[in-house]
C-alpha cells in the first residue's frame, strides 16, 4: 500500500468528471442546512426564493405583506419563501482487511476503488456547494477519525489526504464503523457508505437501521472483486482469509456451486435490507471502469428526484 497516495492522485482526473456536469446530486430526502447550496428545504423562511402565499395572521411581520396583491384583491397575504440549503455529506469507508483484496483482472484493490469513487463524489459535492466530511477507522486498533463537514476551498485537499492515509488492516470492523458513525453524525445528513459488506451479521443490519431511524439518507456502494462474484478459479489452490489469516486448500470444482449459492444468498439478504430501508445500493466491481459506475449512479439519482 506504499504507493496508494500516488496512485490515487494519478487516477483522480477532474477532466474525467466533466462528462458528469449535467447530473445534479440532489438528496431524495429533504435535509436541514444553513449554507447556500442546491437542495430544497421544507423549512420556510423570509429569504432566497419565493414559494407561495399564506393568509396574514396577527403578529406577522408587516414587511412581508404583499401590498401589490392587497391592492389587486383586497387580501392580506404574507409571502413565503423556499430556502435553498446545503446538505451535509459524510464519506464513510470500510477499512477491514478484506478491502485489501485485488484479483488478477482488477484495476485496483477494493479499497483503492472505494477511494477513487469517494474522491470523485467529494469533488462533485463540494463543487455544487455542499459540505463534505468523513468518518473512518484507523489502523488495526480501529481508532475512529472524524473530518468535520465543510465547504471551505481547501476541504477537497483535506478529504483527499485523509483518503490517501486509509489502509485495509485488521479484522471485521464494519459494525464498529457503523456505531461510530451513529455516535459522531448528529444532524440529518447523507452518508456515502463504501464497503464490500463482507460481515453479514445482525449488528451490521442494526447499524444501517439505526442510521435510517435517525433520519440520515444512506447511499451504499458495495465494492466487490470478480473473484468474489464469479468464483472463476479452476485449479486447486490455497485460499486465505485476509481478516483472520486462516488458510485452507480448496478444489474449486467441488465447491463452486455451493459457494455461489451462499454468495447469492448473501447478496440477496443485503438487497432485501436496503430495499426495506429505501436505501440506494450500487454494486461496484473492481474489474470495471469506476467512472462508468459513478455516471450510472448519478443518473439514477437524478431520476429519483
Amino acid at each position: 500500500m506504499g504507493t496508494t497516495t500516488q496512485s490515487l492522485a494519478d487516477r483522480f482526473d477532474p477532466k474525467l468528471l466533466a462528462a458528469l456536469e449535467g447530473l445534479d446530486f440532489k438528496a431524495r430526502y429533504v435535509m436541514e442546512g444553513f449554507l447556500s447550496g442546491l437542495h430544497d428545504s421544507p423549512f420556510h423562511g423570509f429569504s432566497v426564493e419565493f414559494s407561495d402565499y399564506r393568509n396574514y395572521q396577527p403578529g406577522d411581520d408587516l414587511r412581508h405583506l404583499d401590498w401589490r396583491l392587497y391592492a389587486r384583491s383586497d387580501r392580506l397575504c404574507i409571502k413565503r419563501y423556499m430556502q435553498e440549503t446545503n446538505v451535509r455529506f459524510y464519506v464513510v469507508c470500510d477499512t477491514s482487511a478484506s478491502m485489501r483484496y485485488r484479483g488478477a483482472g482488477a484495476w485496483g484493490s477494493k479499497l483503492e476503488c472505494a477511494k477513487v469513487l469517494a474522491a470523485a463524489l467529494t469533488w462533485f459535492l463540494l463543487k455544487q456547494n455542499d459540505a463534505a466530511g468523513m468518518v473512518t477507522l484507523s489502523g488495526p486498533a480501529a481508532i475512529p477519525e472524524f473530518v468535520r463537514p465543510s465547504q471551505r476551498p481547501n476541504q477537497f485537499g483535506v478529504m483527499l489526504r485523509q483518503l490517501d492515509r486509509l489502509d485495509a488492516a485488521g479484522g471485521p470492523c464494519l459494525s464498529q464503523l457503523l456505531q461510530h458513525t451513529i455516535r459522531l453524525v448528529h444532524r440529518r445528513s447523507v452518508i456515502l457508505f463504501f464497503s464490500d459488506l463482507i460481515e453479514p451479521s445482525e449488528d451490521v443490519a442494526l447499524g444501517f437501521k439505526q442510521l435510517r431511524f435517525h433520519g440520515h439518507e444512506l447511499l451504499v456502494f458495495q465494492v466487490l472483486d470478480r473473484d468474489e462474484t464469479d468464483f472463476p478459479f479452476a485449479e486447486p489452490r490455497i485460499f486465505e482469509d485476509l481478516e483472520t489469516g486462516a488458510r485452507r486448500v480448496v478444489n474449486p470444482a467441488t465447491v463452486r456451486e455451493r459457494y455461489l449459492a451462499r454468495f447469492n444468498a448473501f447478496m440477496s439478504s443485503y438487497r432485501d435490507l436496503f430495499q426495506s430501508l429505501e436505501t440506494p445500493h450500487c454494486v461496484v466491481r473492481t474489474h470495471e471502469n469506476p467512472w462508468e459506475a459513478l455516471a450510472l449512479f448519478l443518473a439514477a439519482r437524478k431520476r429519483l428526484r
